[in-house]
């Protein structure tokens, strides 16, 4: 009896680290847990500003218009100047292009109509190749008043007018005199003109009623324009 209890004990001695030890393994046969995935930051939106409704900018003209060789729907071209600022960091760099299209266009004719032309800059590419919409207007003409156009409120430009009064007395002064000594030579030569009948039509019609001033815009014209709408743009980090 005592010999049973005995091998009774020396065999839980051996059993038991045995099955101590097949649960450890258990825990490691286990399935393994996946380490989570890393989570990347989304992407930072780029710092952008806006540029203002009604900011201005110097402009150059890079294309020329004439209201006698251009035609409406031709495209137009500008280049930046000088930099606009916005908060004290550069939204609009000098190089920055304006393109548009001339939207209204009419040659200067007699009977004192001066020329008239609008066009609007419609897109906008920066330097670092950034191009979107813009909406623009001019808003001055850097020219001499011997060029005798002017730019309206609207952004249209119109020539002068084609007469004054000084022209119009001039010019009935002359005639008078000119229809006086025509006159008189017609007493002793009834059947001879000084100038034929058309001519002097044309004449007295030139003279009274010149054509108005018509619109030159050449290149590298120095110009200023306005924004009609805002205009946000990114920047660099």
């Amino acid at each position: 009896m005592r010999h049973r209890i005995w091998q009774a004990a020396v065999l839980a001695l051996i059993l038991v680290p045995l099955a101590q030890g097949q649960e450890g393994n258990g825990g490691l046969l286990t399935s393994r847990v996946e380490p989570s995935r890393l989570t990347l930051p989304a992407p930072a939106t780029p710092p952008t500003l806006t540029v203002p409704k009604d900011t201005e900018a110097s402009v150059t003209m890079l294309s020329g218009v004439h209201t006698r060789v251009s035609h409406l729907d031709d495209p137009i071209a500008a280049e930046l100047v000088n930099p606009v600022y916005v908060d004290g960091k550069v939204a609009l760099p000098s190089g920055t292009l304006l393109d548009g299209r001339i939207t209204r266009i009419r040659a200067a004719g007699h009977m004192h109509h001066p020329a008239e032309l609008s066009f609007r800059f419609d897109r906008v590419t920066l330097p670092d190749g950034q191009s979107g919409p813009i909406t623009a207007v001019l808003a001055g003409l850097e020219v001499p008043d011997s060029a005798g156009i002017h730019l309206d409120s609207e952004g249209a430009i119109r020539g002068s007018r084609g007469y004054s009064w000084k022209i119009l007395t001039g010019g009935a002064v002359g005639l008078g005199t000119f229809a006086a000594a025509r006159a008189s030579v017609a007493g002793a030569m009834a059947l001879k003109t000084i100038i034929p009948a058309g001519g002097a039509a044309f004449l007295s019609f030139e003279v009274l009623w010149p054509r108005g001033k018509e619109v030159n815009l050449p290149p590298q014209t120095p110009c200023r324009i306005r924004l009609d709408n805002p205009l946000t743009v990114r920047i660099p980090w």
